[in-house]
Protein backbone atom coordinates (compact mmCIF):
# COMPACT_ATOMS: atom_id res chain seq x y z
CA UNK A 1 0.00 0.00 0.00
CA UNK A 2 1.19 3.49 -0.88
CA UNK A 3 0.19 6.58 1.17
CA UNK A 4 -1.77 9.14 -0.77
CA UNK A 5 -1.46 12.85 0.02
CA UNK A 6 -5.11 13.67 -0.52
CA UNK A 7 -8.44 12.84 1.14
CA UNK A 8 -11.29 10.73 -0.23
CA UNK A 9 -9.43 8.94 -3.01
CA UNK A 10 -12.47 6.83 -3.86
CA UNK A 11 -14.54 9.86 -4.72
CA UNK A 12 -11.74 11.48 -6.63
CA UNK A 13 -11.19 8.43 -8.81
CA UNK A 14 -14.82 7.53 -9.44
CA UNK A 15 -15.85 11.08 -10.24
CA UNK A 16 -12.95 11.86 -12.52
CA UNK A 17 -11.87 8.70 -14.30
CA UNK A 18 -14.54 8.62 -17.00
CA UNK A 19 -14.05 12.27 -17.86
CA UNK A 20 -10.29 11.94 -17.84
CA UNK A 21 -10.34 9.06 -20.29
CA UNK A 22 -12.19 11.17 -22.82
CA UNK A 23 -10.06 14.27 -22.23
CA UNK A 24 -6.67 12.62 -21.95
CA UNK A 25 -5.49 13.97 -25.26
CA UNK A 26 -6.34 17.60 -24.68
CA UNK A 27 -3.17 19.69 -24.61
CA UNK A 28 -0.85 17.25 -26.38
CA UNK A 29 -0.67 19.34 -29.53
CA UNK A 30 0.48 22.91 -29.81
CA UNK A 31 -1.88 25.47 -31.42
CA UNK A 32 0.72 26.48 -33.98
CA UNK A 33 1.14 22.87 -35.11
CA UNK A 34 -0.09 23.33 -38.69
CA UNK A 35 2.06 26.40 -39.22
CA UNK A 36 5.12 24.58 -37.90
CA UNK A 37 4.61 21.71 -40.27
CA UNK A 38 4.97 24.01 -43.27
CA UNK A 39 8.53 24.69 -42.15
CA UNK A 40 9.43 21.00 -42.09
CA UNK A 41 7.69 19.61 -45.14
CA UNK A 42 9.81 17.55 -47.50
CA UNK A 43 10.23 19.56 -50.70
CA UNK A 44 11.17 16.62 -52.92
CA UNK A 45 7.78 16.54 -54.61
CA UNK A 46 7.04 12.95 -53.63
CA UNK A 47 3.44 12.70 -52.49
CA UNK A 48 1.23 9.96 -51.21
CA UNK A 49 -1.95 9.88 -53.25
CA UNK A 50 -3.48 7.05 -51.28
CA UNK A 51 -6.58 7.52 -49.21
CA UNK A 52 -5.54 5.12 -46.51
CA UNK A 53 -4.42 1.95 -48.26
CA UNK A 54 -0.90 0.92 -49.05
CA UNK A 55 -0.05 -0.59 -52.39
CA UNK A 56 0.69 -4.31 -52.10
CA UNK A 57 4.43 -4.67 -52.26
CA UNK A 58 6.17 -6.95 -54.78
CA UNK A 59 5.92 -10.68 -54.27
CA UNK A 60 8.31 -11.90 -51.64
CA UNK A 61 11.29 -13.96 -52.74
CA UNK A 62 11.59 -15.25 -49.20
CA UNK A 63 8.84 -17.57 -47.92
CA UNK A 64 6.40 -16.98 -50.78
CA UNK A 65 4.31 -19.84 -49.49
CA UNK A 66 4.19 -18.52 -45.93
CA UNK A 67 3.86 -14.73 -45.81
CA UNK A 68 0.58 -13.40 -47.20
CA UNK A 69 0.63 -10.24 -49.26
CA UNK A 70 -3.05 -9.32 -49.25
CA UNK A 71 -4.53 -6.00 -48.23
CA UNK A 72 -6.58 -7.87 -45.62
CA UNK A 73 -3.39 -9.06 -43.92
CA UNK A 74 -1.95 -5.58 -44.20
CA UNK A 75 -5.06 -4.31 -42.40
CA UNK A 76 -3.83 -6.03 -39.25
CA UNK A 77 -0.91 -3.60 -39.27
CA UNK A 78 -2.19 -0.55 -41.14
CA UNK A 79 -5.53 1.12 -40.48
CA UNK A 80 -7.28 0.92 -43.85
CA UNK A 81 -4.94 -1.58 -45.49
CA UNK A 82 -7.76 -2.25 -47.99
CA UNK A 83 -8.73 1.41 -48.11
CA UNK A 84 -10.17 3.70 -45.46
CA UNK A 85 -13.59 3.61 -47.11
CA UNK A 86 -13.88 -0.03 -46.16
CA UNK A 87 -13.19 0.86 -42.54
CA UNK A 88 -15.67 3.74 -42.71
CA UNK A 89 -18.35 1.33 -43.99
CA UNK A 90 -18.16 -0.60 -40.72
CA UNK A 91 -19.72 2.36 -38.85
CA UNK A 92 -21.10 4.65 -41.59
CA UNK A 93 -23.53 6.47 -39.28
CA UNK A 94 -21.01 7.20 -36.54
CA UNK A 95 -19.91 10.76 -37.24
CA UNK A 96 -16.85 10.63 -34.97
CA UNK A 97 -15.67 7.42 -36.62
CA UNK A 98 -16.19 8.73 -40.15
CA UNK A 99 -14.65 12.14 -39.44
CA UNK A 100 -11.54 10.63 -37.85
CA UNK A 101 -10.93 8.26 -40.76
CA UNK A 102 -11.48 10.92 -43.41
CA UNK A 103 -9.13 13.31 -41.61
CA UNK A 104 -6.59 10.51 -41.26
CA UNK A 105 -6.72 9.87 -44.99
CA UNK A 106 -6.21 13.57 -45.73
CA UNK A 107 -3.25 13.74 -43.38
CA UNK A 108 -1.69 10.72 -45.08
CA UNK A 109 -2.23 12.10 -48.58
CA UNK A 110 -1.26 15.71 -48.01
CA UNK A 111 1.03 15.53 -45.00
CA UNK A 112 -0.81 18.40 -43.33
CA UNK A 113 -2.67 18.50 -40.05
CA UNK A 114 -1.99 16.25 -37.07
CA UNK A 115 -2.44 12.51 -37.49
CA UNK A 116 -2.18 11.17 -33.95
CA UNK A 117 -5.43 12.76 -32.62
CA UNK A 118 -7.41 10.91 -35.31
CA UNK A 119 -5.77 7.63 -34.33
CA UNK A 120 -6.62 8.54 -30.72
CA UNK A 121 -10.29 8.85 -31.71
CA UNK A 122 -10.16 5.32 -33.14
CA UNK A 123 -8.54 4.11 -29.93
CA UNK A 124 -11.66 5.05 -27.97
CA UNK A 125 -13.52 2.27 -29.82
CA UNK A 126 -11.22 -0.35 -28.34
CA UNK A 127 -12.35 -2.16 -25.20
CA UNK A 128 -11.06 -0.77 -21.95
CA UNK A 129 -7.66 -2.29 -21.23
CA UNK A 130 -7.41 -1.86 -17.48
CA UNK A 131 -9.88 -2.35 -14.65
CA UNK A 132 -9.11 -0.78 -11.27
CA UNK A 133 -11.53 -1.21 -8.38
CA UNK A 134 -11.06 0.53 -5.03
CA UNK A 135 -11.38 -2.22 -2.42
CA UNK A 136 -10.69 -0.22 0.75
CA UNK A 137 -9.49 3.15 2.03
CA UNK A 138 -8.14 3.27 5.55
CA UNK A 139 -5.81 5.55 7.46
CA UNK A 140 -4.93 7.62 4.40
CA UNK A 141 -3.98 4.59 2.31
CA UNK A 142 -5.73 3.05 -0.66
CA UNK A 143 -6.03 -0.57 -1.74
CA UNK A 144 -7.02 -1.46 -5.28
CA UNK A 145 -7.77 -4.59 -7.26
CA UNK A 146 -6.25 -4.32 -10.72
CA UNK A 147 -6.77 -6.49 -13.80
CA UNK A 148 -6.14 -6.18 -17.52
CA UNK A 149 -8.08 -7.37 -20.54
CA UNK A 150 -5.27 -8.73 -22.70
CA UNK A 151 -7.40 -11.26 -24.60
CA UNK A 152 -10.02 -8.64 -25.42
CA UNK A 153 -7.26 -6.33 -26.64
CA UNK A 154 -6.09 -9.03 -29.02
CA UNK A 155 -9.50 -9.89 -30.40
CA UNK A 156 -11.46 -6.63 -30.48
CA UNK A 157 -10.00 -4.42 -33.19
CA UNK A 158 -12.95 -2.60 -34.77
CA UNK A 159 -10.82 -1.03 -37.51
CA UNK A 160 -9.64 -4.46 -38.76
CA UNK A 161 -12.19 -5.90 -41.26
CA UNK A 162 -11.39 -9.59 -40.62
CA UNK A 163 -10.36 -12.03 -37.90
CA UNK A 164 -7.10 -11.87 -35.94
CA UNK A 165 -6.17 -15.26 -34.53
CA UNK A 166 -5.05 -15.35 -30.89
CA UNK A 167 -2.04 -17.65 -30.76
CA UNK A 168 -1.40 -20.13 -27.97
CA UNK A 169 2.22 -21.08 -27.22
CA UNK A 170 1.60 -24.59 -28.55
CA UNK A 171 0.46 -23.16 -31.88
CA UNK A 172 3.52 -20.95 -32.12
CA UNK A 173 5.69 -24.01 -31.53
CA UNK A 174 3.81 -25.91 -34.23
CA UNK A 175 4.36 -23.00 -36.61
CA UNK A 176 8.12 -22.82 -36.03
CA UNK A 177 8.36 -26.60 -36.45
CA UNK A 178 6.77 -26.28 -39.87
CA UNK A 179 9.34 -23.64 -40.79
CA UNK A 180 12.07 -26.03 -39.65
CA UNK A 181 10.59 -28.70 -41.92
CA UNK A 182 11.12 -26.40 -44.91
CA UNK A 183 14.87 -26.49 -44.19
CA UNK A 184 15.15 -22.90 -43.04
CA UNK A 185 13.89 -21.21 -39.84
CA UNK A 186 11.50 -18.30 -39.59
CA UNK A 187 13.75 -15.25 -39.37
CA UNK A 188 12.54 -11.95 -37.93
CA UNK A 189 14.86 -8.96 -37.50
CA UNK A 190 14.15 -6.07 -35.16
CA UNK A 191 16.09 -2.98 -36.22
CA UNK A 192 15.98 0.10 -34.02
CA UNK A 193 15.83 0.98 -30.35
CA UNK A 194 13.79 -0.19 -27.37
CA UNK A 195 10.45 0.37 -29.09
CA UNK A 196 11.05 -2.63 -31.37
CA UNK A 197 13.09 -4.50 -28.76
CA UNK A 198 10.04 -4.72 -26.48
CA UNK A 199 8.02 -6.44 -29.21
CA UNK A 200 10.83 -8.94 -29.63
CA UNK A 201 10.71 -9.60 -25.89
CA UNK A 202 7.04 -10.50 -26.10
CA UNK A 203 7.66 -12.86 -28.99
CA UNK A 204 10.32 -14.59 -26.88
CA UNK A 205 7.88 -14.86 -23.98
CA UNK A 206 5.35 -16.51 -26.30
CA UNK A 207 7.97 -19.02 -27.48
CA UNK A 208 9.98 -20.02 -24.48
CA UNK A 209 7.35 -22.13 -22.72
CA UNK A 210 7.23 -24.54 -25.68
CA UNK A 211 10.47 -23.94 -27.62
CA UNK A 212 13.99 -24.17 -26.20
CA UNK A 213 15.61 -20.82 -26.94
CA UNK A 214 19.24 -19.81 -26.59
CA UNK A 215 21.67 -17.22 -27.88
CA UNK A 216 23.44 -18.40 -31.03
CA UNK A 217 26.71 -20.05 -30.08
CA UNK A 218 25.62 -20.85 -26.54
CA UNK A 219 24.26 -24.09 -25.10
CA UNK A 220 22.28 -22.83 -22.12
CA UNK A 221 18.71 -21.63 -22.41
CA UNK A 222 17.84 -17.97 -22.11
CA UNK A 223 17.78 -16.24 -18.74
CA UNK A 224 14.14 -15.91 -17.74
CA UNK A 225 14.45 -12.14 -17.14
CA UNK A 226 15.50 -11.46 -20.75
CA UNK A 227 18.15 -9.07 -19.48
CA UNK A 228 20.51 -9.99 -22.30
CA UNK A 229 18.54 -7.72 -24.65
CA UNK A 230 19.86 -4.73 -22.72
CA UNK A 231 23.48 -5.89 -22.75
CA UNK A 232 25.34 -4.19 -25.57
CA UNK A 233 27.69 -7.14 -25.95
CA UNK A 234 24.74 -9.24 -27.07
CA UNK A 235 23.28 -6.91 -29.68
CA UNK A 236 23.13 -8.55 -33.10
CA UNK A 237 23.37 -12.02 -31.53
CA UNK A 238 20.38 -14.09 -32.70
CA UNK A 239 18.00 -15.83 -30.36
CA UNK A 240 17.55 -19.25 -31.91
CA UNK A 241 15.31 -22.24 -31.38
CA UNK A 242 13.76 -25.06 -33.37
CA UNK A 243 12.64 -23.38 -36.59
CA UNK A 244 12.97 -19.76 -35.46
CA UNK A 245 15.60 -17.03 -35.32
CA UNK A 246 14.94 -13.60 -33.76
CA UNK A 247 17.66 -10.99 -34.04
CA UNK A 248 17.95 -7.50 -32.54
CA UNK A 249 20.06 -4.98 -34.45
CA UNK A 250 20.40 -1.98 -32.14
CA UNK A 251 20.16 1.23 -34.15
CA UNK A 252 19.77 4.64 -32.56
CA UNK A 253 20.45 6.58 -35.79
CA UNK A 254 19.10 4.51 -38.66
CA UNK A 255 20.91 6.22 -41.55
CA UNK A 256 24.37 5.72 -40.03
CA UNK A 257 26.64 2.74 -40.54
CA UNK A 258 27.12 0.14 -37.85
CA UNK A 259 29.70 1.00 -35.20
CA UNK A 260 30.64 -2.15 -33.26
CA UNK A 261 32.94 -0.13 -31.00
CA UNK A 262 30.08 2.12 -29.84
CA UNK A 263 26.67 0.61 -30.57
CA UNK A 264 24.92 3.43 -28.69
CA UNK A 265 25.63 5.72 -31.66
CA UNK A 266 25.32 3.25 -34.50
CA UNK A 267 22.85 2.89 -37.34
CA UNK A 268 21.90 0.06 -39.67
CA UNK A 269 22.24 1.50 -43.17
CA UNK A 270 24.98 -0.87 -44.33
CA UNK A 271 23.12 -3.87 -42.91
CA UNK A 272 19.85 -2.98 -44.65
CA UNK A 273 21.73 -2.27 -47.89
CA UNK A 274 23.39 -5.70 -47.74
CA UNK A 275 20.03 -7.43 -47.28
CA UNK A 276 18.38 -5.31 -49.99
CA UNK A 277 21.13 -6.12 -52.51
CA UNK A 278 21.00 -9.81 -51.52
CA UNK A 279 24.69 -9.79 -50.61
CA UNK A 280 24.72 -10.28 -46.83
CA UNK A 281 27.92 -11.35 -45.13
CA UNK A 282 28.15 -13.92 -42.37
CA UNK A 283 28.10 -11.05 -39.89
CA UNK A 284 24.91 -9.64 -41.46
CA UNK A 285 23.12 -12.96 -41.23
CA UNK A 286 20.67 -14.37 -43.79
CA UNK A 287 17.99 -12.11 -45.26
CA UNK A 288 15.09 -12.10 -42.76
CA UNK A 289 11.53 -13.04 -43.64
CA UNK A 290 10.29 -10.00 -41.69
CA UNK A 291 12.12 -6.77 -40.84
CA UNK A 292 10.44 -4.62 -38.18
CA UNK A 293 12.23 -1.31 -37.81
CA UNK A 294 12.07 2.18 -36.35
CA UNK A 295 14.08 5.36 -36.47
CA UNK A 296 13.84 5.42 -32.68
CA UNK A 297 13.57 8.32 -30.25
CA UNK A 298 17.23 9.12 -29.66
CA UNK A 299 17.56 11.71 -32.40
CA UNK A 300 14.30 13.32 -31.29
CA UNK A 301 15.29 13.64 -27.66
CA UNK A 302 18.75 15.06 -28.44
CA UNK A 303 17.62 17.94 -30.67
CA UNK A 304 15.18 20.81 -30.72
CA UNK A 305 11.85 19.97 -32.32
CA UNK A 306 12.58 21.63 -35.67
CA UNK A 307 16.05 20.08 -35.89
CA UNK A 308 14.72 16.64 -34.97
CA UNK A 309 12.12 16.70 -37.73
CA UNK A 310 14.65 17.99 -40.27
CA UNK A 311 17.05 15.21 -39.30
CA UNK A 312 14.28 12.65 -39.71
CA UNK A 313 13.46 13.98 -43.18
CA UNK A 314 17.12 13.52 -44.06
CA UNK A 315 17.07 9.98 -42.63
CA UNK A 316 14.17 8.95 -44.84
CA UNK A 317 15.68 10.61 -47.92
CA UNK A 318 18.65 8.32 -47.42
CA UNK A 319 16.82 5.20 -46.29
CA UNK A 320 13.58 5.08 -48.30
CA UNK A 321 15.26 3.77 -51.50
CA UNK A 322 16.97 1.10 -49.42
CA UNK A 323 13.72 0.07 -47.72
CA UNK A 324 11.84 0.01 -51.01
CA UNK A 325 14.47 -2.32 -52.46
CA UNK A 326 14.45 -4.46 -49.33
CA UNK A 327 10.67 -4.83 -49.48
CA UNK A 328 11.12 -6.89 -52.64
CA UNK A 329 12.87 -9.65 -50.69
CA UNK A 330 11.47 -9.31 -47.16
CA UNK A 331 8.32 -8.04 -45.47
CA UNK A 332 9.35 -4.61 -44.18
CA UNK A 333 7.22 -3.12 -41.40
CA UNK A 334 7.79 0.44 -40.15
CA UNK A 335 6.97 1.41 -36.57
CA UNK A 336 4.61 4.41 -36.49
CA UNK A 337 5.37 6.41 -33.35
CA UNK A 338 2.93 6.57 -30.48
CA UNK A 339 3.05 9.35 -27.90
CA UNK A 340 5.33 9.72 -24.92
CA UNK A 341 3.72 10.25 -21.52
CA UNK A 342 4.65 13.86 -20.90
CA UNK A 343 3.63 13.75 -17.24
CA UNK A 344 6.44 11.21 -16.72
CA UNK A 345 9.00 12.39 -19.27
CA UNK A 346 12.59 12.43 -18.08
CA UNK A 347 13.67 14.16 -21.27
CA UNK A 348 11.82 16.35 -23.73
CA UNK A 349 10.40 14.44 -26.69
CA UNK A 350 7.65 16.61 -28.19
CA UNK A 351 4.60 14.65 -29.34
CA UNK A 352 4.16 17.24 -32.08
CA UNK A 353 7.54 16.22 -33.51
CA UNK A 354 6.62 12.53 -33.37
CA UNK A 355 3.37 13.27 -35.21
CA UNK A 356 5.20 15.20 -37.92
CA UNK A 357 7.65 12.32 -38.30
CA UNK A 358 4.78 9.91 -38.81
CA UNK A 359 3.46 12.04 -41.64
CA UNK A 360 6.89 12.28 -43.22
CA UNK A 361 7.11 8.48 -43.02
CA UNK A 362 3.77 8.13 -44.81
CA UNK A 363 4.90 10.51 -47.53
CA UNK A 364 8.20 8.73 -48.09
CA UNK A 365 7.28 5.10 -47.46
CA UNK A 366 3.58 4.94 -48.33
CA UNK A 367 4.30 3.78 -51.87
CA UNK A 368 7.57 2.00 -51.21
CA UNK A 369 6.11 -1.42 -50.46
CA UNK A 370 6.64 -0.85 -46.72
CA UNK A 371 3.81 -1.57 -44.29
CA UNK A 372 3.36 1.30 -41.83
CA UNK A 373 2.23 -0.18 -38.53
CA UNK A 374 -0.25 2.24 -37.00
CA UNK A 375 -2.73 -0.25 -35.54
CA UNK A 376 -0.05 -0.72 -32.88
CA UNK A 377 -0.12 3.06 -32.42
CA UNK A 378 -3.90 3.00 -31.88
CA UNK A 379 -3.52 0.40 -29.13
CA UNK A 380 -0.74 2.45 -27.56
CA UNK A 381 -2.95 5.55 -27.62
CA UNK A 382 -5.73 3.70 -25.80
CA UNK A 383 -3.29 2.67 -23.11
CA UNK A 384 -1.86 6.21 -22.98
CA UNK A 385 -5.30 7.68 -22.21
CA UNK A 386 -6.04 5.12 -19.50
CA UNK A 387 -2.63 5.60 -17.88
CA UNK A 388 -3.15 9.36 -17.86
CA UNK A 389 -6.52 8.92 -16.16
CA UNK A 390 -4.95 6.66 -13.53
CA UNK A 391 -2.18 9.21 -13.00
CA UNK A 392 -4.63 12.05 -12.43
CA UNK A 393 -6.60 9.87 -10.03
CA UNK A 394 -3.44 9.16 -8.04
CA UNK A 395 -3.49 5.43 -8.77
CA UNK A 396 -0.45 4.97 -11.02
CA UNK A 397 1.85 3.54 -8.35
CA UNK A 398 -0.76 1.02 -7.26
CA UNK A 399 -1.16 -0.80 -10.57
CA UNK A 400 1.21 -3.42 -12.05
CA UNK A 401 4.38 -2.02 -13.62
CA UNK A 402 3.75 -4.24 -16.67
CA UNK A 403 0.93 -1.87 -17.63
CA UNK A 404 3.55 0.70 -18.62
CA UNK A 405 1.86 3.54 -16.77
CA UNK A 406 5.14 4.45 -15.06
CA UNK A 407 7.20 4.28 -18.27
CA UNK A 408 7.31 7.57 -20.13
CA UNK A 409 8.16 6.22 -23.59
CA UNK A 410 7.11 2.57 -23.91
CA UNK A 411 3.81 0.78 -24.29
CA UNK A 412 2.86 -1.73 -21.64
CA UNK A 413 3.14 -5.46 -21.97
CA UNK A 414 -0.47 -5.89 -23.08
CA UNK A 415 0.11 -3.72 -26.17
CA UNK A 416 3.35 -5.51 -27.03
CA UNK A 417 1.65 -8.86 -26.48
CA UNK A 418 -0.99 -7.86 -29.04
CA UNK A 419 1.76 -6.65 -31.40
CA UNK A 420 3.62 -9.95 -31.10
CA UNK A 421 0.38 -11.79 -31.80
CA UNK A 422 -0.08 -9.75 -34.99
CA UNK A 423 3.38 -10.82 -36.15
CA UNK A 424 2.51 -14.45 -35.43
CA UNK A 425 -0.59 -13.99 -37.59
CA UNK A 426 1.57 -12.77 -40.45
CA UNK A 427 4.17 -15.51 -40.08
CA UNK A 428 2.02 -18.51 -39.12
CA UNK A 429 -1.57 -18.28 -40.33
CA UNK A 430 -0.87 -19.67 -43.76
CA UNK A 431 1.46 -22.46 -42.69
CA UNK A 432 -1.05 -23.59 -40.04
CA UNK A 433 -4.16 -23.06 -42.20
CA UNK A 434 -5.98 -21.35 -39.34
CA UNK A 435 -9.26 -21.16 -41.24
CA UNK A 436 -11.30 -18.84 -43.38
CA UNK A 437 -12.18 -15.31 -42.39
CA UNK A 438 -8.77 -14.50 -40.93
CA UNK A 439 -6.90 -11.49 -42.23
CA UNK A 440 -3.58 -13.22 -42.94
Amino acid sequence: MVPLPFPSPRCRYLAGAAVLLSLAWVGLYSPHFAAQLLLYRDKTGITNSQSGSLVDSPSLDVRKHALPNSCECQSVFTVGGCGLERVISQRPRDSSWVSALRALGQSRREGEGPMMPHLATLSRYLPRKFAVNVTSSKNGTLEVQASENVTRSLQSLPFVPCKVHVYRPSEVAECTQKYKDTGSPLRIAFVGDSRVRNTMQQMIRALRSTVDLRLAGEQKNLDINLGFLDQKTHFNVPVVGEGVELRLHWSAFLERQRQPDDVSKQGARDLLEAWASRTPSAQDGPIPDIVYLTSGLWDTSMNFESVAVSEFIHTLRVMSPVLEKLSAVSRVIWHVHGPIKKWLAVRDVPNTALDMMNRVAWKRLGKAGVWLWDTHTVMMLRQHAECQALHKAGLTKLVPHTWGCQDFQHAGRDVEDAAANMLWNLACNRVLSVGSGHCC
